[in-house]
């Protein structure tokens, strides 16, 4: 159906307004933590000031260890890493995790949530801390960061983790909201209009629906370890001044069906033994099947997959993705 010229005028000029609003940083999670999830989670954790705004990340395990650092997804923060992150310090790595922007302990930039700004917050991280090359993981939102990162710096990346990654979707993988949010004029109206927070509100929880993939395969601690990070994403959501912009902006803007260069670039410059792919054969949130496609941009990856498992298969199968990331690691 044609929008008429009135509709048509509303929404140019909401555009309009949403554009000339001033650049705002809104802040983080600092001033309502998170019981579950507090400025110390992870052991020696730092803020760090960066050209759009500042950011935390923790950093801990053995200094002369081989340096790692661990991307999270769109909506759970760093807290989905709490068993991977911490097994592999204590096996002797040095490891950095850390909050993307928008989420947890990190400022929400007025900015674009596209492949630019996420790459150039790791870039500036690894570049602060004074690390030149380390291995990276990424999961969902991650992986597609993690791939970019490496595509555009592959001499900083030594071996390259990625759990269900983004960036090869199909138009038809993106749920209804989100190509409705991606429409060029009606996403800058949208960002603006506080009356679109509950079509979101029912997004992000069609996206952690998603996620969540009850089997009777999931292993020890699973359910409880779900439960804990479902506690942390809702109250970030709720408490987080800037994390519904950020999520938003983020489905807009990210290039969640774009990062086919990205990948084949990766494909021709990484070698055997450089990357591990994971994949539950049950995920709905990047789809299973995008699996071959990637694969395919990355002929020298290792594939494994994890049968009846969802796209929370860093959870339901922790310790058994725990195992094939610390084995790849030492090859």
């Amino acid at each position: 159906m044609f929008l008429n010229k009135w509709t048509l005028l509303a929404l140019v000029t909401g555009y309009l307004l949403v554009s000339s609003q001033p650049p705002i940083i809104r802040g983080s999670l600092s001033d309502k933590p998170s019981d579950l999830y507090t400025p110390d989670f992870y052991p020696n954790g730092t803020y760090l000031t960066l050209p759009h705004g500042t950011m935390r990340y923790w950093m801990f395990g053995n200094e002369q260890g081989n340096p790692v650092i661990l991307i999270h997804g769109i909506t759970t923060g760093s807290s989905c890493y709490d068993k991977l992150a911490r097994e592999l310090a204590n096996s002797g790595h040095h490891v950095v995790v850390y909050d993307l922007w928008g989420r947890g302990y990190s400022d929400a930039p007025h900015a674009y949530y596209d492949e630019a700004l996420y790459t150039s917050q790791l870039a500036l991280l690894m570049h602060k801390i004074g690390w030149t090359r380390a291995d990276v993981i990424g999961v969902s939102l991650g992986g597609g960061i993690a791939t970019s990162f490496t595509a555009f710096y592959p001499e900083m990346v030594r071996k390259l983790v990625l759990i269900a990654p983004t960036g090869l979707m199909q138009q038809n993988d993106l749920p209804l909201t989100s190509k409705v949010a991606r429409l060029p004029i009606l996403s800058q109206v949208l960002i603006g209009q506080p009356l679109v927070r509950p079509l979101v509100t029912m997004a992000i929880r069609h996206f952690a629906a998603s996620a969540r993939h009850t089997n009777a395969n999931a292993e020890e601690g699973a359910t409880e370890l779900t439960d804990r990070i479902s506690q942390i994403a809702y109250h970030q959501f709720v408490h987080h001044p800037g994390f519904f912009r950020a999520f938003l902006r983020t489905v807009i803007d990210f290039p969640f069906t774009g990062l086919k260069e990205r990948y084949e670039r990766v494909g021709q410059l990484k070698g055997v033994n450089s990357t591990l792919l994971i994949w539950g054969d049950q995920d709905k949130t990047v789809p299973f099947h995008n699996h071959v496609q990637v694969h395919s941009s990355l002929p020298h990856a290792q594939l494994v997959i994890f049968n009846n498992q969802g796209h929370d298969v860093l959870i339901t199968s922790w310790k058994s993705v725990n195992a094939k990331v610390k084995d790849f690691l030492l090859l």
